[in-house]
């Protein structure tokens, strides 16, 4: 019989849940709806093998940021496959379904987080950005010389943190590709979730920096206690971390990388300019590991290539070979940085890629060049260059948040 790919009903929820937990590896305790709060179910896209669920898919609606302006992103999310039906073209079917969702809701792109790097490529995705894991020990948290004076922080509550601190994320969401725009349920359900029990750790401590209009740095962190030889010797795990000021990015890493009683600080999902690598005296000290972080995938090149501005000027015709077949093609882009126009075209083209090295630049983070001397793509030198010009970004694209 073969697979039905289809919407999840909400009575079919509870076995949304355990198919995902399977694959990812927990069991999801009972009762807890934040996920059916945030997740629009008929946006879902799950695979059926005789009426019992064998895999899951689904897509957040998203206003995400890109290089100068915002747009809507099928957020694609919980993608799965029950160990019992892996390679037997369900993935591939299920992506057809959630993409063709995708396009019916008229989002010029869609974005994940893929639990495995080697996977997305073949769909269309590429790695947009990067991500550091970062872990400092307190004893070496000293700025430098030549850092700004950092703002003192203060502790706040969860009340508290809820009402001041998304004003500061919605404005940092207006510079920074990669943001995209928290909604109240997500701020409550997802970025200042706490469990029941959280086990060995703390629930979440919440402090800010405050500015002249505002909170200028926030950050969410939980502590884990540990004593060695009767010394403390604890962790601190950041949750969230972001400043809209150099005193303000001085100030909130200061607070929470010096405490008493703590022998590590530990942060995920950090950008590649973070201001600690150039804060920190002894920058070595700053340990990191590097991994991809947003994969993006063009739905519309036209409407996606126009929609974001460029660093410089570009004139070229790019030749998209995308591995489902739907965007291959050529196309003309003419952008400065007053705007920019993309159109199917029938000239020849100057560059000729994969659309997973066209979606992999489109957050700001190009390549052009180094890809060609790889051999993953063909164009003439200048046009590369101007590429890579035009594409750049400042700040890179960082998503601080998995979805």
């Amino acid at each position: 019989m073969a697979t039905e790919i289809r919407a999840v009903r909400p009575d079919e929820f509870e076995e949304f849940r355990r198919t995902m937990g399977v694959v990812f590896g927990f069991d999801p305790p009972d009762g807890n709806n934040r996920v059916l709060r945030l997740l629009p179910l008929d946006r879902t896209r799950c695979g059926f093998d005789d009426g019992r669920m064998i895999s899951t898919s689904g897509a957040y609606s998203l206003e995400m940021t890109v290089p100068g302006s915002r747009v809507a992103c099928g957020g694609t999310t919980a993608v799965v496959v029950a160990p019992t039906h892996r390679r037997q073209g369900v993935l591939r079917a299920m992506m057809r379904a959630h993409l063709d969702d995708v396009k019916e809701h008229g989002e010029p792109i869609a974005a994940l987080w893929a639990s495995d790097s080697a996977i997305y490529g073949r769909f269309g995705y590429g790695c947009a950005s990067i991500c550091h894991d970062i872990e400092i020990e307190p004893d070496h948290a000293r700025l430098s010389r030549l850092a700004p004076p950092p703002e003192p922080a203060r502790m706040i509550d969860r009340a508290e943190a809820l009402e001041i601190v998304p004003p500061l994320y919605d404005r940092l969401r207006m510079e920074i590709p990669g943001f995209f725009a928290r909604s109240p349920h997500w701020w409550e359900d997802r970025s200042f979730w706490d469990s029941e029990s959280t086990g060995s750790t703390t629930n979440l401590r919440y402090a800010v920096v405050d500015g002249e209009d505002g909170p200028s740095g926030f950050a969410s962190f939980r502590t884990k206690a540990h004593w060695d030889e009767g010394h403390g010797s604890g962790k601190v795990i950041i949750q969230d971390l972001f400043a809209a000021t150099p005193e303000a990015w001085a100030g909130i890493w200061s607070m929470v990388a010096s405490q008493d009683l703590v022998a590590r600080v530990e942060s995920g999902l950090r950008p590649s300019w973070d201001p600690i690598f150039d804060l920190l005296a002894g920058t070595r000290r700053a340990l990191t590991f590097r991994y991809d972080a947003l994969w993006v995938r063009l739905m519309d090149v036209p409407a996606a290539l126009t929609a974001r501005s460029y660093s410089a000027p570009v004139d070229v015709v790019v030749g998209v070979e995308d591995p489902l077949g739907d965007l291959s093609g050529s196309y003309l882009l003419q952008a400065d940085r007053a705007g920019a126009e993309c159109a199917p075209t029938t000239r020849d083209p100057s560059v000729v890629l994969d659309l997973e090295d066209l979606s992999a630049a489109y957050m700001g983070r190009p390549r052009f060049r180094r890809w060609a001397r790889a051999g993953r793509l063909s164009g003439a030198p200048e046009a590369l260059t101007a590429m890579d010009a035009a594409f750049a970004w400042d700040p890179e694209p960082w998503c601080p948040e998995l979805f």
